[in-house]
């Protein structure tokens, strides 16, 4: 069977006869010479970059088909362009000028340069006698190094030398193609070529070997970053985040490294490091991920701000990526990785999570930050100014406070995604974003009801207003606030649709008399102390009864988890007593809970006493046996 690689390599094949109208047949690709798919990719670029040009200077690293192909290129598209051809295997250069006497490609300088010793970055190594360039370019820059040699049989990361022995022929802006991208020594010397290039445009193109493209491009500012990590009791983890940063191949940046009260071996890893870029900062109690975000802020110097938590990595790239952008988009505020790398510790499994961009699209923008964060809090990259003109992280949300700052600041700001994955996310048992199950989700609530103080829900929902109650109902219900949903529907008048979410969080016990009999069951399973039994049953009551039985089967021998199922419920009913349930030393965290749902956090929720008025009055049973007065 035709397989679908030999199919794509045809097809880059009879598109490149369609593009080039070969005189006669080529020699054979693929192997030791060029695939198809490399060179329809390479003169794509070519065309693409420097299509106005008409004097285009390409130097070829290794002769073969290649030197061919692009001689085809530069006589029909750029008939007074020229390429250089470096060839270091004596027989092989007198094959490749052959093939050029038969093709009649007369724009085409092939040269016998044998390999010669250098002496770069403290090493020898072998390249092309590159000596013959300056009688042969006079005054005349390089716009495209095309790199496929030399052979990797000669050293390791052979093709290294290339950027740093042409550096000073090539133009201000130019372009680098690199074939067989895929392998170690290609991505090595890649690698090292954007350290020294530090603000580029990038892209590996997934073609049979790999094809890499980089762009040098001219920019007005070499913006000065400060990555900024808050941490707490991680020095397992700490130490990975570090060496992520100085493998960046952009290098003007600090690192702020706020410890918020560490009793493990932080500081020890920390002090290891021997970069002057890094600031380590320990403060003598922990007060919390806000306090300590709200110190990296206060002590950053850079006009950019680029958070990374200190279990998390961040890919060599993002720090160059960031520049570019800044350069090209100077009217957005907040940049982010639209692609993200989340490592699961225990399955020792990669998934890629994918971002929206969000740039120039604010309406899309808006109407996805009331119902969740739109853009990821790992890696983001924010101008400095932005906390002066919103305000910092506010310390009372001990939990999602990136997103209640969002709430404040995305509705008036420009934000762009980048290319590029950004971030290799780690997913551990001890993560403070991940169990969902665990997370005091009544912060969320709070913050996004907040938002409507200064905010239409009109204008948030005007592709459907009459329904904007409705909406926001429903967006309260993607972090369990079924009080509030229940509440907002009943405003609207959406009586039949608030009834069916209430009885789904079991605020409303249906008038008849099998279920008051189970609802009744339930709380004398409750003071029996027979929990399993009330556990068995509690699905068919509602979710507050799911998470009120789970907080007490807990309560003895996962007590963590014991409290974040009662915070749970507090958030799904913050009308009902837990005081004779709970511990006397949760009574505060619950009550903390109960007030970011029950608190009148805009004008249109004046009516929430009325509410729970009516709410009594016309249901038979509320389940409110223990109710607050």
């Amino acid at each position: 069977m035709f397989e679908q690689k030999e199919f794509h390599q045809v097809e880059s094949y009879l598109q490149l006869q369609q593009i080039l109208d070969f005189r006669f047949p080529v020699n054979f690709t693929r192997g030791w010479a060029a695939s198809p798919d490399f060179l329809l990719v390479s003169i794509k670029e070519i065309l693409k970059f420097e299509k106005q040009k008409k004097e285009i200077i390409i130097v070829e690293a290794g002769s073969g088909v290649s030197t061919v192909v692009i001689g085809y290129l530069l006589k029909k598209f750029f008939p007074k362009g020229i390429l250089i051809s470096l060839e270091h295997e004596y027989d092989f250069y007198k094959k490749t000028l052959e093939e050029l006497k038969l093709h009649e490609l007369n724009n085409v300088k092939l040269l016998y340069t044998p390999l010669i010793s250098y002496w770069i970055k403290n090493k020898e190594w072998l390249w092309y006698d590159t000596s013959c360039l300056n009688n042969l370019l006079g005054n005349r820059k390089i716009d495209v190094l095309f790199i496929d040699g030399p052979p990797e049989i000669i050293q390791k990361d052979a093709r290294y030398p290339a950027l740093p022995l042409l550096r000073k022929f090539l133009s201000e802006k130019f372009l680098l193609l690199l074939d067989d991208a895929n392998r170690e020594g290609e991505r090595n010397a890649s690698y090292e070529w954007k350290k020294e290039l530090e603000i580029y445009e990038s892209e590996t193109v997934q073609t049979e070997k790999g094809t890499l493209i980089i762009k040098k491009i001219s920019v007005k500012e070499k913006p000065f970053f400060s990555i900024c990590i808050p941490t707490y009791n991680r020095a397992n983890y700490l130490k990975e985040a570090i060496e992520s940063i100085l493998r960046q191949t952009y290098s003007n940046f600090e690192v702020i490294i706020y410890d918020d009260g560490s009793t493990d071996d932080t500081e020890r890893i920390v002090k290891n490091f021997n970069d002057k870029r890094i600031k380590y900062i320990k403060g003598k109690v922990n007060q919390g991920r806000p306090f300590a975000r709200n110190k990296c802020i206060d002590l950053a110097k850079g006009n950019w701000i680029v958070w990374l938590d200190d279990d998390d990595k961040m890919e060599p790239e993002l720090l160059s990526f960031y520049a570019v952008n800044i350069n090209r988009f100077p009217e957005v505020s907040v940049f982010y990785p639209k692609y993200i790398k989340a490592f699961y510790e225990k399955k020792h499994s990669i998934q890629f999570i994918t971002i929206s961009d969000f740039y120039k699209n604010h309406s899309n923008l808006i109407r996805t930050l009331i119902r969740k964060p739109p853009i990821p809090n790992p890696g983001v990259c924010l101008k400095k100014k932005i906390y002066s003109l919103f305000g910092k992280y506010n310390e009372e949300f001990l939990r999602a406070q990136d997103y209640e700052l969002w709430l404040r600041v995305l509705p008036h700001v420009e934000v762009k995604g980048i290319d590029y994955v950004g971030i290799l996310y780690r997913i551990h048992s001890n993560n403070v974003s991940t169990n969902t199950l665990t997370m005091d989700y009544s912060y969320e609530s709070f913050a996004k009801r907040r938002f409507l103080s200064n905010s239409s829900l009109e204008e948030i929902y005007k592709f459907s207003p009459e329904n904007s109650l409705k909406l926001f109902a429903d967006d309260l219900l993607v972090h369990d606030d079924y009080f509030n949903a229940t509440y907002y529907l009943w405003i609207g008048n959406f009586r039949e649709e608030s009834k069916v979410v209430a009885r789904k969080a079991g605020l409303y016990v249906k008038p008849d008399s099998r279920f008051i009999k189970l609802h009744r069951k339930f709380f004398h399973f409750l003071e029996s102390k027979n929990l399993s039994a009330a556990a068995a049953i509690s699905p068919k009551l509602g979710k507050f009864y799911e998470f009120l039985a789970n907080a007490l089967l807990l309560l003895n021998e996962k007590p963590k988890f014991s409290l974040a199922s009662f915070k749970r419920a507090a958030l799904i009913n913050p009308i009902f007593d837990f005081s004779y349930l709970i511990p006397s030393k949760w009574t505060e965290e619950i009550k903390s809970v109960k007030k970011r749902i029950l608190i009148e956090a805009n004008s249109l929720e004046k009516e929430k006493k009325n509410f729970i008025s009516f709410m009594e009055k016309n249901y038979e049973d509320l389940c409110l046996y223990h109710s607050e007065k």
